[in-house]
Formats: C-alpha cells, sequence, structure tokens
C-alpha cells in the first residue's frame, strides 16, 4: 500500500456544508417524494401478516435499511409504523423522507408516525411508549440506531486502511456510484484511536440502546410474550477487520447480543440479528474504509448475479415476522459473506489506476 496517496475521509465526500442547506432546501421535498414513488413501484406484500393492533417501532426509519424497512411494513405489509429518527431539519434528507413517506400512508389510510429525537432520551421514549399504548394491544421493534465510533481501541494503535473517495449526491446524502467520474481516487485513510467519551458513546447507542425501550414496552404491556420480535439491524464484520474488528464497534456488539438474551430471558420476545451486507448509505461513508467494502463487494456480486439492492434485502428481512420465526439471526447476508474470499484477494491487488474500471458494473 505504499505507492497508494492518504487522504482526508471527509464527512460526505467533502460536501459544501452551505451548498448542502440549499440543496436540502430547493430540492429535498421534491426529489424524497419523487424517490418515494419510484420505491413504491418496486414493494409487493411479503405476507408476514402483521396484526392489525399491532404496531412496529423503529428506531430510525428516516433513511437508509430502516428507511427501506418503513416502506415494506407500510406499503407492502399494511403495517402501522413508528418511528424515532434523530435528524437535522436543515442539513440532513431524513425528515424530507418521514414528511413524504407520512404523507404517502396517510393518503391510503395507513398509519406512519415519526418522532425526530434522540431515542436514547426518557422523555422521548416515555412519549412514544404512551403514544403506542393508547392504540395497540402489541408492538414490535427494530432497532436500527448507528451511532458509533469507527475507531480502534488504544491498545491497538492507530492505522491506515485502503478506502475510495466517492463524490455523494448532493440532496440524498448518499454515496453516488452511479457515474464513473464519480470514484475520484483509491488511496489510504487514518483510522484514529478511540477515547473513553467515544468508547461509552458507542456502547450506550449501539450495545445497549434496545433495553432503554423494551423495559418500558414491557412495564406498558407492549412486549407480547412468545409474539413480539425485537430485532437490532447489524453488520457482521470479518474478524479481521482492521477498524470493526479492534474497536468500540465490535465492544458494543457484544453488549447488543448481551442484551438481547436479557430481553428474551425477561420479556419472551423473539429475537432477531438481521445480518445486512455493506450498503451504499450514508452511514457507511462515515467508516474508514466503507465505500471501498461496499463498492468491491458489489462489483463481486454483480458479477454473480447475487446482488441485492436494499429495497430487496428490506423484503427479505420481513421473515422476521413470521409466525414460524425462531429467534435465530437472520442471515439477508450470505451472498455477500460468501464472496469475502475473493474481495480480499481483488482488494489486496487493486492499485490506483485500476479505478474506476474494477468497478464498472456499479455504473454500467
Amino acid at each position: 500500500m505504499d505507492d497508494l496517496e492518504t487522504f482526508k475521509k471527509l464527512p460526505l465526500g467533502g460536501l459544501d456544508r452551505r451548498a448542502l442547506v440549499g440543496a436540502l432546501a430547493e430540492h429535498g421535498a421534491r426529489v424524497a417524494a419523487e424517490q418515494l414513488a419510484a420505491h413504491r413501484a418496486r414493494i409487493s406484500p411479503a405476507g408476514t401478516r402483521i396484526a392489525p393492533d399491532t404496531a412496529v417501532l423503529i428506531l430510525g426509519g428516516s433513511n437508509g435499511i430502516t428507511r427501506a424497512l418503513a416502506l415494506q411494513l407500510l406499503f407492502g405489509e399494511r403495517a402501522a409504523v413508528f418511528g424515532v429518527h434523530f435528524d437535522s431539519e436543515k442539513m440532513q434528507i431524513g425528515p424530507h423522507h418521514v414528511k413524504a413517506i407520512t404523507e404517502a400512508a396517510a393518503a391510503e389510510g395507513l398509519t406512519a408516525r415519526f418522532w425526530n429525537g434522540d431515542a436514547t432520551k426518557p422523555q422521548v421514549i416515555d412519549e412514544v411508549v404512551a403514544a403506542l399504548k393508547e392504540r395497540y394491544r402489541a408492538v414490535h421493534l427494530v432497532n436500527g440506531i448507528a451511532n458509533g465510533a469507527t475507531k480502534r481501541y488504544a491498545e491497538h494503535g492507530p492505522t491506515k486502511v485502503k478506502e475510495l473517495d466517492v463524490a455523494f449526491d448532493p440532496v440524498l446524502q448518499v454515496p453516488d456510484f452511479s457515474r464513473p467520474e464519480n470514484l475520484r481516487k483509491l488511496g489510504l485513510v487514518d483510522v484514529e484511536v478511540a477515547n473513553d467519551a467515544d468508547i461509552e458513546r458507542t456502547n450506550k447507542f449501539m450495545g445497549t440502546s434496545s433495553m432503554l425501550w423494551a423495559e418500558p414496552l414491557a412495564a406498558a404491556g407492549l412486549l407480547a410474550k412468545g409474539e413480539s420480535v425485537v430485532a437490532f439491524c447489524d453488520y457482521d464484520f470479518p474478524s479481521d477487520d482492521p477498524v470493526y474488528a479492534v474497536g468500540p464497534l465490535a465492544g458494543s456488539k457484544i453488549l447488543q447480543r448481551k442484551t438481547m438474551g436479557e430481553m428474551r430471558e425477561r420479556f419472551g420476545v423473539r429475537t432477531a440479528r438481521i445480518c445486512y451486507p455493506a450498503l451504499a448509505t450514508t452511514a457507511l461513508g462515515a467508516i474508514p474504509g466503507g465505500l471501498l467494502m461496499y463498492a468491491l463487494s458489489a462489483q463481486i456480486l454483480k458479477e454473480r448475479g447475487q446482488f441485492k439492492d436494499i429495497l430487496e434485502l428490506a423484503r427479505d428481512t420481513m421473515e422476521v415476522w413470521r409466525p414460524s420465526w425462531d429467534g435465530s439471526d437472520l442471515r439477508v447476508d450470505a451472498a455477500y459473506q460468501a464472496c469475502l474470499p475473493e474481495f480480499n484477494e481483488r482488494k489486496a491487488r487493486l492499485s490506483a489506476k485500476d479505478v474506476p474500471d474494477a468497478f464498472r458494473l456499479l455504473f454500467a
């Protein structure tokens, strides 16, 4: 890797903040509505039969995989969806997505309600649980919080990893792989060391946050034993991953699995660790090496005819709401996991001159 240039991994691919605010103000509502219409045209029922007196509560729902889950649950399964997202009204696309979703749901007589607030704050939790208790017998919980330190524990020290510099869509705020010129270069980026505050925050949001909701939901009688599902949207990283495997993200996942075991024992819920492949989302752009992980694995999966986009993966997720679900991990990442040996071989050989041709199927 010595011949690769080190570059600074900037938030959202270096989008100018002032220009971003202007683009959202001018185009956010329209783009969100247009994308929703295009996505709804592809959604069909998966036949999960979620009970009409039951709601699905998503921690997230405004973007990424949790937005795709909300769309499938609402417009595919006709389920009631409640969401708690945490977005800037001026600087993030999430509020525009939420407005488009709630308006489209209301037009079809469906229930969709969202709160924009910190899902770990007691006052937010109390307000949402009270609203759910007024109308529903039972609740399913999907935790999609992605707010962790993409760093390493101090004992492992800092490092550098291969990464793609990719332009982001200025309105949707996701890495834009639609054109070859958006793949600007292959280089190295720094992976920093986490401090105590980073570790504490990651453990809170991604390790134990489900219990913050499970306890008041159970106290309100909304976790139905043997019926309610508590799920966590997860990424099952390789054991030698230089970011995930040796930092707070790995530690939080250990806590997360422990918390899910406690919930099964205390409340009798069915739990699901939903394992997704690397996805071209806003969150992925913050992870050192994440954009290369997505781009190269997606290229391989497309070559094999096994690639699934975010809507297809959301539909596969509906398995956790079938009566036959046994509470084990849901692996919607099987093809991705199987391609990792080839991914690692190609990654080792990949040089700056191979960009963008090495990813041709992403923008073909």
